[in-house]
């Protein structure tokens, strides 16, 4: 069965992209007010409070009442950009659409930050057909690096959804993360045939994110990494292998890997994957990068090799520079 998403991947139209941000705020707010204020903060720059403040004795003037309950008026218009430029008059005409609250944001939404040039360009533009407003431009990029770092680890249901906009963001094309990413898969069994082969496989059927690393975790570790060559969806009848090219470079290189990984993992793991399964094929390279925090993992995880290491020239480079290194 493929995995189900919370947000539909269906169009990359504007008003889809808009939607499917939106839910994440909606479902950031319903976990906490107070994290939501932070990302909305930290993404337009401007110190977003959300709620009620609740104070007591605070004097206002020649007057000190008792109790008083208020909440700062505040406006964010967002406006999304995918694949069409920038356009200014309608900025403008956004911005006309604020009235009297206290603070007042227009917020782009874009693939690509927008250079320092431009930005104040259009600042002064909207600024000057409505004063007051603050314009602010973010990334989907941004929103998902932030948006990760809000919750602690245990907080598995937001973290979900949060790690499945960022997944979205990327098979969207929404940024172009595949390049640097490593997809870090639970490995028991059948971690050493995985290893010898520089092998993965999966059911056929079963959805992932797009990214160009594997790693295999077994025991609190991710024990080896190998950057993907093909991935193909294979039928072997034990005579004939047939191979259907899913990405990648199509080559005979991995076929006896294939064949040979097949057979050890009915005898050595009972695992029959003869036909509908998917192999990732590369040449594995030892590490050690080692989870910190307690458990283990249910599932995938994914990591940003560029926030890891500047070194991307090898596979060889990588492993060495995540070995002894640690996350959570």
């Amino acid at each position: 069965m493929g995995h189900i998403h919370y947000f539909q991947r269906y169009s990359s139209r504007e008003n889809a992209v808009t939607n499917n941000t939106l839910q994440l705020f909606a479902r950031i707010y319903e976990q906490s007010p107070t994290q939501l204020a932070n990302l909305l903060s930290e993404i337009t720059v401007q110190n977003v409070e959300i709620g009620i403040d609740i104070n007591q004795q605070q004097r206002s003037g020649d007057s000190v009442p008792d109790g008083s309950i208020e909440q700062r008026s505040f406006k964010i218009l967002i406006e999304t950009k995918v694949d069409s430029g920038v356009d200014h008059k309608q900025l403008k005409r956004h911005a006309n659409q604020f009235k009297s609250e206290e603070q007042k944001i227009l917020l782009l939404l874009t693939k690509e930050v927008i250079g320092h040039e431009q930005l104040d360009k259009i600042a002064s533009k909207v600024q000057g057909a409505s004063p007051g407003v603050i314009f602010a431009n973010t990334t989907f990029e941004e929103i998902c690096s932030k948006s990760k770092l809000l919750f602690k680890e245990h907080e598995t249901q937001i973290n979900a959804i949060i790690e499945d906009y960022w997944q979205y963001c990327n098979d969207s094309e929404l940024f172009d993360q595949a390049k640097f990413l490593m997809r870090v898969l639970p490995c028991g069994v059948s971690l050493k045939l995985n290893a010898k082969y520089g092998i993965y496989y999966h059911p056929s059927d079963r959805g992932y994110t797009n990214h160009r690393y594997l790693g295999v975790y077994a025991n609190k570790s991710v024990r080896y990494i190998w950057k993907i060559k093909s991935v193909f969806d294979i039928t072997w009848d034990g005579e004939t292998l047939i191979k259907e090219l899913v990405d990648g470079e199509d080559t005979d290189e991995f076929d006896d890997r294939i064949i040979s990984i097949i057979e050890e993992s009915k005898s050595h793991c009972g695992y029959f994957t003869d036909e509908g399964y998917r192999f990732f094929c590369g040449d594995p390279v030892e590490t050690n990068f080692r989870k910190e925090s307690s458990g283990g993992i249910q599932g995938a995880r994914f990591f940003n090799l560029k926030e890891l290491t500047d070194d991307l020239g090898s596979v060889e480079a990588i492993g060495k520079k995540l070995r002894g290194r640690t996350w959570s």
